[in-house]
């Protein structure tokens, strides 16, 4: 089992408990962790990589050097937002993993895995390319802008099972810079509207287990499918039910991760107890940032009980970050 990641310094650690997390729950595979470090310090890789092999598998590095300065001279306009650079590393992996490796897991660094993934491995892909998980609460807006129809379902990338016999026989990273460049390196989500625009029609739909927003927990099946009626076409309600009490992987996507002092997410003790089996398990907490969370648990709790009102927050952040 072959399985990637990328990542800046600062995310190192977040990764070093999700590869724990993977190891943890797949300890009859053989793995292979392929890392993309964008200036991760040699410290932190090598603790990570003395985890990796004292629990008896491989971990293979890939320095991306200047990574932003490169793709900047092919995407001048660059402008990646809140996110760093590093997520557009993932379009890569074809042109950086060894031929050798014919199918690839990318894993997104704020993952935490609770069972075993063998399941996605026995994805049929072909002819897909990705098999990846629905994310329900993209803004129409983003849809729209990327080509992408009501009726089509737009995927998250932080957890993809890629194809790379295929996706270097398509040279489909040439298409996805491509794509950039046509849209002067500037999209709300990069790499993942890139990804949803080259791939559209060509993606496995993994259930929404293999990819769980932590944020999701307080969203009823109802309301994502009010928010992409598409929805109703990938799984039920029972699945969905299923997903947010036995996901497979927990994806801390959003402002309330487990790692800032006072988060209240739900399933932050699945963070907490994989950080404590790292080399990095006494990391304190970040500080500075217990308002900010109670208010974002505050929205979350809000979603709950009102979910037009989530709506509208979201609608605002959109208009406020993407649009001015």
């Amino acid at each position: 089992m072959d399985i990637a990641y990328a990542s800046d310094d600062n995310f190192a650690v977040h990764m070093a408990v999700s590869i724990c997390s993977v190891m943890q729950h797949n300890r009859e595979e053989d793995i292979t962790f392929h890392i993309l470090s964008d200036g991760v310090s040699e410290e932190k890789l090598g603790k990570i990589t003395d985890m990796i092999e004292k629990g008896g598998q491989k971990a293979c590095l890939y320095p991306l050097g200047d990574f932003e300065g490169k793709l900047r001279a092919l995407v001048p306009g660059m402008n990646t937002g809140d996110f760093h650079v590093t997520t557009l590393a993932r379009l890569f992996l074809g042109s950086i993993l060894p031929t050798s490796v014919k199918t690839v897991l990318y894993l997104d660094c704020d993952t935490v895995v609770l069972h075993s993934l063998e399941v996605p491995f026995l994805t049929r892909m072909d002819p897909m390319v990705a098999a990846m998980a629905p994310e329900p609460t993209i803004y129409p807006a983003v849809k729209e802008l990327i080509g992408l129809s009501d009726a089509d379902i737009y995927y998250n990338a932080g957890v993809m099972l890629l194809n790379l016999s295929l996706w270097r026989r398509e040279n489909l990273e040439a298409e996805c810079l491509h794509y950039y460049q046509k849209m002067n390196g500037k999209l709300p989500f990069n790499d993942q509207d890139i990804l949803n625009h080259v791939l559209r029609d060509r993606v496995y739909t993994l259930g929404q287990r293999f990819n769980f927003f932590s944020n999701y927990y307080y969203f009823s099946y109802a309301a994502l499918c009010r928010l992409s009626p598409s929805y109703r076409t990938v799984g039920t309600e029972r699945l969905y039910r299923i997903s947010k009490h036995h996901p497979v992987v927990v994806h801390f996507a959003g402002a309330e991760r487990p790692w800032n002092e006072g988060s209240l997410n739900y399933y932050r003790r699945a963070y907490e107890k994989y950080l404590a089996e790292t080399p990095f398990y006494d990391t304190p907490k970040v500080k500075g940032k217990k308002l900010s969370m109670l208010l974002y648990h505050g929205m979350n709790v809000l979603t709950f009980l009102c979910p037009a009102a989530r709506k509208k927050i979201s609608d605002a952040y959109y208009r406020n970050h993407f649009t001015s």
